[in-house]
């Protein structure tokens, strides 16, 4: 049995944003009817998250600011839970932290990845101290203004640069008066690369050591080096880099559009050569897969609707605990597309069919033979394939 075009259709809504990846994980090609209506479906298609194209070793400049504009760092018991918050995690996810700094409504990073995901650190990081902003404050609702904003940066060219932009942050923002005030500002990594203050958790010898040339005293340097001018053209591009990934391809990023900037699309800083470099990256092993919470939601809604439809089953009796082999078929092909190509975890995967992790794993490994199965080959990789992610 195999999924006819008509039953397809009223899913493209869904397949719409993964086009580009489908073939790339099918051994198969897409009927030339049906890739058409996908492609059409997805040139239409409406924008979603921001990609985010991560690796160990990959150096972001991340932001993150208060909903609405809301000083949701206002105090300085505000802003040193961030500071402890931040403390704790550069621990627990091996990031390398080389300049920040916190203000009133928002606060900026440069940091490089650990071992762990830029977007589990900074999960961690927004979430407890939303939580406890909460508490705090009594209130309710969310404290960030989205999700944070995150811009691939090429390191040679433009690390030092974000460093002074960073830092410079109070003085531009009219915080403190004068690069005096700015060396007594105690919410950033400044004072800490001048040797006023220890801050533990950032690299200030990895910042200094960009200075350290010809016997020359680095922390001089910076500070002289903090003090040149910057135009308005370079701040904008530290803010929204220069190109941008997304369905297009590699785009010039233009300050002058109002539409969201962010939106489905990684933003770099740095050449076209590196902007190249970064898509054949992420089309190869190395880099952590770019899952977008709402494209996994719309894919679990593609397979659960496809195995109700092809085992004339209901989705309460998938999340039952009756047995028969139609069932135990629909919730193994659910349980192996869902952990083997959406990537979700084996708890995840019990908990979307109601069963236990050894019951999940159980079930997994059923789909996997349902998978070799020829009968069901090409109906398990078409479902898969729609979530645009790498199979593990």
């Amino acid at each position: 049995m195999s999924i006819g075009h008509n039953g397809v259709g009223r899913h493209l809504r869904h397949l719409q944003n993964y086009y580009p990846l489908v073939n790339r994980h099918l051994s198969f090609p897409i009927p030339l009817p049906l890739e058409i209506l996908i492609k059409s479906a997805y040139t239409n298609s409406t924008m979603g998250r921001q990609i985010r194209p991560d690796w160990e070793g990959a150096l972001h400049h991340v932001m993150a600011r208060g909903i609405d504009g809301r000083a949701v760092f206002n105090s300085s018991r505000d802003r040193s839970d961030l500071y402890q918050r931040l403390s704790q995690l550069v621990t627990d996810t091996g990031i390398r932290v080389y300049a920040w700094v916190i203000m009133p409504n928002h606060v900026h990073l440069l940091v490089r990845t650990g071992s762990k995901p830029i977007s589990t650190f900074m999960h961690r990081l927004l979430t407890g101290y939303a939580v406890c902003y909460n508490r705090r404050e009594d209130r309710k609702g969310h404290v960030f203004q989205g999700r944070f904003k995150s811009i691939l940066v090429q390191e040679e060219e433009y690390f030092l640069q974000l460093v002074k932009y960073i830092h410079l942050n109070p003085l531009k923002a009219g915080i403190v008066d004068d690069y005096e005030s700015l060396l007594h500002y105690n919410w950033s990594g400044h004072a800490s690369l001048l040797g006023v203050k220890n801050t533990p958790w950032q690299d200030v010898d990895f910042v200094l050591s960009k200075f350290d040339i010809q016997d020359s005293k680095p922390m001089m340097k910076y500070l002289k080096f903090i003090k040149e001018d910057m135009s308005d053209k370079e701040t904008q591009k530290l803010i929204w880099g220069n190109y941008a990934l997304g369905r297009a391809g590699i785009t010039v990023v233009s300050y002058d559009e109002a539409a969201d900037k962010w939106n489905r699309c990684c933003k770099i800083l740095g050449s076209r050569e590196f902007a190249l470099d970064v898509m054949k990256r992420l089309k190869g092993p190395g880099s952590w897969p770019c899952r977008e919470r709402q494209n996994i939601h719309d894919a679990i809604e593609i397979v659960l609707d496809w195995a109700t439809e092809k085992w004339g089953i209901t989705l309460n009796s998938i999340r039952g605990n009756h047995r028969n082999p139609e069932l135990t078929n629909a919730r193994a092909a659910i349980a192996w597309i869902c952990w083997k190509q959406l990537g979700l975890s084996k708890t995840e995967c019990a908990k979307l069919l109601h069963t236990s992790r050894s019951g999940a794993s159980k079930a997994i490994a059923r789909g996997a033979l349902l998978a070799n199965d020829s009968t069901f080959f090409n109906e398990l990789n078409l479902l898969s394939a729609a979530s645009g992610v790498r199979p593990r």
